[in-house]
C-alpha cells in the first residue's frame, strides 16, 4: 500500500508537470506547491496522534500516508529545484533540514520496523526509565560475587580481572550502536571474559563464576533493551523539531518567492 500511494502521488505530479511545460508554462510553481502539499501531509500524523479521542481512522493508515507522502517529497523536492544542491545560502538551509528530515525520517521507520521485533525475541521486558537501576543492582551484584570469591579464596585474581576489564561493562550500558545493527559484540567479549576467569580460578569455587555469568548474561539483555527503547523513544526529539524548523523555512520561502514574482 505504501509503494502503490508513493507511485500515485509521484506518477500524478510528473503528469501534471508536463501537462503545465506543454502549455509553456514553468513547472516550477506546479511542483512548488505539490512539494508543499506533500510536506504538509506528513505532518497530519502528528497532528491525528494527538486528536486520538476522536474517532480519525486507524493509526496504521495515517502512518502509511505519512511514509508514502514523505517519500514522494522526496522525489518531489529535486524535480522543483533541478539540482542537488543549491546556490542561495537560504535554499542551502532549506536542503540541509530537508536532508537531515529525510535521514531522520527512514531511520524512525527502520527501528519501529525491526527494533520491537529484536525485543520481542529478548523474551524479556524492562521499564526504560528504571533500566540504570536495574544496572546499578548488576553492578552491586557482580562485585558482591567478587568479593565472596576473594574472601572464600584468598587470591585476589577474579578481582584483578574484575578491575581491569568488568568492571568497566557493568559501570553502564555498552556496545550501544553494535546492538543497534544486530551485531553480537556484547556476547563475543563477555563469553573471552568469562572463559579467562575460569581457566584460572579456583574450581571450588565454580558456583561464584557461575553466578557472575548470569549476571553478565542479563546485563546483555539489559543493554539490548536500552539501546532499542532508546532509539524509539527519542529518534522523535530529532525528526519533529527538524520538520518544525522546516516548515517555517519553508513558509519564509513562499512568501519571499510570491513578492519577488510579483
Amino acid at each position: 500500500l505504501p509503494a502503490a500511494v508513493f507511485a500515485l502521488l509521484c506518477g500524478g505530479a510528473w503528469l501534471w508537470a508536463w501537462e503545465v511545460e506543454l502549455d509553456l508554462t514553468n513547472p516550477t510553481w506546479v511542483l512548488g506547491w505539490l512539494l508543499t502539499g506533500t510536506i504538509a501531509l506528513p505532518s497530519l500524523y502528528n497532528l491525528r496522534k494527538r486528536l486520538i479521542a476522536f474517532n480519525m481512522g486507524p493509526a496504521s493508515m495515517w502512518l502509511t500516508m505519512h511514509v508514502a507522502s514523505g517519500s514522494a517529497a522526496v522525489i518531489l523536492y529535486f524535480l522543483h529545484t533541478g539540482v542537488f544542491w543549491p546556490k542561495g545560502a537560504y535554499e542551502q538551509l532549506i536542503a540541509v533540514l530537508f536532508a537531515a528530515i529525510t535521514l531522520t525520517g527512514f531511520a524512525g521507520l527502520w527501528a519501529q520496523l525491526v527494533l520491537p521485533r529484536r525485543l520481542t525475541e529478548v523474551g524479556q521486558e524492562f521499564v526504560f526509565e528504571k533500566i540504570p537501576g536495574e544496572i546499578a543492582d548488576l553492578r552491586d551484584a557482580a562485585r558482591q560475587a567478587v568479593i565472596e570469591y576473594t574472601e572464600k579464596t584468598g587470591s585476589e585474581l577474579l578481582s584483578q580481572h574484575y578491575e581491569r576489564s568488568l568492571d568497566w561493562y557493568f559501570t553502564r550500558p555498552r556496545f550501544f550502536w553494535n546492538i543497534i545493527f544486530g551485531g553480537n559484540a556484547a556476547g563475543a567479549w563477555t563469553k573471552v571474559q568469562i572463559s579467562a576467569v575460569r581457566r584460572f580460578a579456583d574450581p571450588s569455587q565454580s558456583d561464584v563464576i557461575d553466578s557472575l555469568e548470569n549476571l553478565v548474561a542479563r546485563k546483555i539483555i539489559v543493554d539490548q533493551h536500552y539501546a532499542c527503547q532508546g532509539v524509539l523513544k527519542r529518534w522523535l526529539l530529532a525528526h519533529v523539531p527538524l520538520s518544525a524548523a522546516f516548515l517555517v523555512a519553508v513558509a519564509w520561502h513562499i512568501i519571499i518567492v510570491h513578492v519577488y514574482a510579483s
